[in-house]
């Protein structure tokens, strides 16, 4: 019991078949669709975090910058040590919530370089002086040396954040 269609008979089976192809190509559109939206909504969050991070970078390089040149006062660097950590503390807890990265990867730059500042007798004699800090030469060696040290942080959590499926 077939039916004719522009001179070709058409069985039951054959109405099954191309049934089961159209089901098959909307169930496989669907997949792809809701899988493609996924992995768009994982790399968009995935960027998000990457550029929070890059601009936590950018945000001490200046800053260290200026201190190598002399352009920050004793009366402006504790504060923007505060900020910066309640900054850093956010993207870092939100980015261990999400990819488990140790939130406590940043501390060299969120307490050692504030220690190391904030301790050094350069800033210490110029803290009540309304006048940018002239750093010592070993002072500006030892501001090098941290950067050296530590600037790979933020392209180790990058990596860890690319890493994650």
């Amino acid at each position: 019991m077939g039916t004719t269609f522009c001179c070709v008979n058409i069985e039951v089976s054959d109405w099954i078949s191309i049934a089961g192809i159209f089901i098959n190509s909307a169930l496989a559109i669907w997949i792809v669709k809701k899988i493609q939206n996924r992995l768009t909504n994982k790399r968009v969050l995935k960027d998000h975090f990457i550029a929070e991070i890059k601009e936590i970078r950018d945000e001490y390089r200046c800053f260290l910058n200026d201190l190598y040149a002399s352009k920050k006062t004793a009366s402006v660097i504790i504060p923007w040590f505060k900020l910066m950590n309640i900054k850093t503390n956010d993207v870092l807890e939100l980015i261990n919530v999400k990819y488990e990265i140790d939130k406590t990867i940043l501390s060299p730059y969120q307490n050692n370089l504030r220690e190391l500042i904030t301790e050094n007798k350069d800033f210490i004699e110029n803290y009540n002086k309304n006048c940018p800090i002239v750093f010592s030469e070993i002072s500006k060696t030892q501001i090098i040396k941290f950067q050296q040290d530590n600037n790979h942080l933020f392209n180790e959590i990058i990596v860890k954040i690319n890493d994650e499926n």
